[in-house]
């Protein structure tokens, strides 16, 4: 703690993730309360938070005592046994559960603690599909740049996006390989939609032929990027992906960490994109991270040849976090917050895009609840913004009662799917007023 007790400093025995020490000596905002769409920190301050903390799950909103409640009554009952050689009643009926509401054949489950952990045994599950198939060559995963899918072993090899993540770690687990992601506002390319043939998609092939189709075991890619805000595809993209996974045999793992559970006005984003994976990803939304938990999912065809899957976690299949979950998930279906984000989502991106007004504001952009601002330094040839000037934007947002982050040189936005239009309206209007301060300091 510093001298001031409502603030973290350099002197406090917690280590934060991603916090540069620079930042934590000038004091961390302790956070004690959330309400809502709302949090307070220790100084009894207010915020609008627009990230739903942060790593965007909180999607029922802070202070849900059902769901507190669910995983009481849970640790009383039984707080923890085995993930393997046992089973337990929650997460069969979150199985079950799941099965219903996720895409079209994806009928089997297991349960992990993290969206990093989700991944990495998605992966493994396609190592294993691959190696009880007659195919133990296939180790090699493809994913996009700019793309995020957690941090741990297997999963970081992944990672395409927050470089210094994955460099600092170097050299990770072999069988990593990146293709350019479908980022029409600043096409990797150099072409412009729709006369790119769609580029970005058709290239995946050309780099599987050059890797060896027969060393590549999955494709795993989010239906929505988050690498650049919010990032979604053109609509041609995802067939054209499906289709090439098909003819080289190699598992498509969708990552609906982040787009699962109705942050897109859908339940899972793979209803926008109209492709049926073989894996399937999920956390945040799935129990509103009110405890630890994320999912893989996959279809039979995928479990049909693994005898058995050599992985554990401790706290795999946890029957507390699966009771909390599907008390979370139905909250999400008796409010019909998926559909509230639909609604909400599309409001909010009218509001932004009338920040468009602004000379650094290239693009407004989003998909239900998940939202970006994408700045420029000239909106004719889209060139980078500097980010100092985006963190700046965020600062001057904080002072004022509302949180945001960044995503690139984009501004993300992605609320708890309770919010209201008074919010978002409160929300546009500190926007503007916060993104005309930063412009005139830039002496624009």
């Amino acid at each position: 703690m510093s001298e001031n007790q409502n603030l973290m400093n350099n002197e406090a025995r917690l280590i934060l993730h991603r916090t540069p020490r620079e930042d934590i000596q000038k004091g961390i905002s302790i956070m004690v309360k959330g309400e809502g769409v709302r949090v307070f920190d220790k100084e009894g301050k207010g915020y609008l938070d627009m990230v739903a903390g942060v790593t965007r799950p909180t999607h029922i909103g802070y202070g849900r005592e059902e769901v507190a409640r669910a995983a009481y009554d849970q640790m009383c009952k039984l707080h923890y046994f085995s993930p393997g050689g046992f089973a337990n009643e929650p997460a069969m009926e979150l199985a079950d559960l799941l099965a219903d509401i996720t895409p079209p054949g994806i009928n089997r489950f297991t349960f992990e603690g993290s969206g990093s952990e989700a991944v990495e045994s998605a992966m493994k599950l396609a190592k294993h599909y691959h190696y009880y198939g007659g195919n133990p060559a296939r180790f090699k995963v493809m994913s996009r740049k700019g793309a995020y899918h957690g941090v741990n072993g297997y999963a970081i090899r992944a990672l395409g996006v927050v470089m210094p993540m994955r460099q600092i770690m170097e050299p990770v687990a072999p069988g990593a390989v990146y293709v350019e992601p479908p980022y029409c506002y600043r096409c990797p390319y150099g072409l412009t939609y729709p006369d790119c043939d769609i580029r970005c998609a058709h290239d995946i092939e050309r780099t599987i032929e050059f890797e060896d189709p027969a060393l590549i075991s999955a494709f795993i890619g989010e239906p929505i990027m988050q690498g650049m805000g919010a990032l979604a595809p053109p609509d041609e993209y995802w067939p054209i992906v499906r289709d090439i996974c098909d003819k080289y045999e190699i598992l498509l793992i969708i990552d609906e960490v982040i787009c699962g559970f109705g942050r897109t006005g859908k339940m899972f984003a793979t209803e926008h994109v109209g492709v049926a994976p073989d894996l399937l990803t999920m956390a945040k939304g799935i129990s509103s991270g009110y405890v630890p938990l994320g999912a893989v999912g996959c279809t039979d065809h995928v479990m049909e040849p693994i005898q058995h899957f050599m992985h554990l976690h401790t706290y795999g299949n946890h029957p507390v976090a699966c009771a909390a979950a599907l008390k979370n998930i139905q909250i999400l279906q008796e409010e019909k917050l998926v559909q509230n984000a639909a609604a909400m989502g599309s409001y909010f991106l009218d509001g932004l895009k009338n920040l468009e007004k602004h000379p650094t504001v290239g693009e407004a952009r989003g998909t239900g609840l998940w939202l970006a601002l994408d700045f420029t330094s000239d909106k004719k040839t889209r060139a980078a913004f500097p980010i100092a000037h985006v963190n700046s934007i965020i600062v001057r947002a904080k002072e004022r009662g509302l949180l945001v982050k960044t995503m690139g040189a984009a501004l993300e936005i992605a609320p708890p799917l309770i919010i209201e239009k008074d919010d978002i309206d409160q929300v546009l209007e500190i926007l503007d007023q916060c993104i005309g301060e930063e412009e005139k300091a830039m002496g624009l």
